[in-house]
């Protein structure tokens, strides 16, 4: 027991870095004086760097390693999430740093909030159940919740705010009741195990696909909010645009990827199943072809630049 709970929490070891980061720097802007809290931003930018670098030297393991519950992996897809994301968060911090001087806050809040995106944003690239994947969203959706109604004098930030709750709150019910029809259809919420599941052609599954189908579709309803696709993506506008211009640019980078490398786990087990694989296709290109319409055609009349990169923004999802 001992030996397999060593190996997880190696495992998980940059998530548990990222987080101590972002602990340290709330921690450490209690006692550091206003003249010298763009300090911290460095510091947050130096230790992600370092992870990063922590990262790279791991390097990527033939095959995948997986914890004892099978929840988590760590193959070369995650990997290069994982980069992505660390780079993301870098860069986003050096851009909040310029950006800290408008925040009434005292910019540690910002750097923490940043940090605990994205340690669910590297749990999202790993993560094997739908356990996981909820439990990684839902960290990432819940501190956006905060980031994007920092600014709290403005009313538009507010707007953004309050709109980002209600339909994020949407999106997981509509995650939760599609993982629930799903684990009662195959019997269990590990990824692997759902595609052994859907492997057997001659199962009364194969029979009566709809309840499975159903709880995809749900579930697929709940990712179109994360990638910023038809029919959830209307809170994408009014969020871009009032949102601060550092978390803007996250939750277009961060948050979108992080979606998308959850919709390529949940997909592959539904693509490569013969009893799925049709209906799953005509459900992706559904959305697609929604998405791209609505994305191009909307960003048409827009006249605010921010406004105009989110329904672009919508039409890339598309294209994806």
């Amino acid at each position: 027991g001992n030996v397999q709970t060593q190996m997880n929490l190696s495992l998980i070891s940059l998530e548990i870095g990222v987080a101590l980061l972002g602990v340290l720097v709330l921690l450490a802007g209690l006692w550091t004086p206003p003249n010298r809290r763009h300090l911290l931003g460095f510091c947050t930018a130096l230790g992600l760097t370092v992870i990063l670098a922590l990262l790279v030297k791991q390097g990527v393991s033939v095959n995948p390693i997986t914890d004892s519950s099978g929840g988590y992996v760590r193959d070369g897809l995650a990997v290069f999430f994982k980069a992505l994301f660390l780079l993301a968060g870098i860069l986003v911090t050096l851009l909040t740093m310029g950006f800290a001087n408008r925040l009434r806050t005292g910019g540690a809040e910002v750097y923490a909030l940043n940090c605990f995106a994205l340690c669910g944003m590297l749990f999202a690239a790993s993560a094997n159940s739908f356990v996981m994947l909820f439990v990684s969203i839902e960290l990432i959706t819940i501190t956006f919740y905060v980031l994007t109604s920092l600014q709290s004098h403005r009313l538009r930030s507010l707007e953004a705010g309050v709109k980002y709750l209600i339909l994020g709150a949407l999106s997981t019910g509509f995650l939760v009741y599609g993982i629930a029809w799903i684990y009662g259809t195959t019997g269990t919420t590990n990824l692997p195990e759902i595609a052994i599941v859907l492997s057997d052609t001659q199962s009364d599954l194969a029979s009566n696909p709809a309840p499975l189908l159903f709880g995809l579709a749900l579930i697929l309803l709940a990712l179109a909010f994360k990638v910023g696709a038809v029919p959830m993506h209307i809170w994408i506008p009014d969020v871009y645009q009032g949102a601060p211009t550092p978390t803007t640019a996250f939750l277009s980078v961060g948050s979108k990827s992080a979606g998308f490398i959850v919709a390529l786990r949940i997909l592959d087990p539904f693509f490569t199943s013969d009893i799925t694989r049709t209906q799953t296709t005509l459900i992706v290109l559904t959305l697609a072809s929604l998405t791209l319409l609505v994305g191009n055609l909307a960003a048409i009349p827009q006249n605010n630049f921010k406004r105009l990169l989110a329904y672009s923004s919508i039409a890339h999802a598309g294209f994806i």
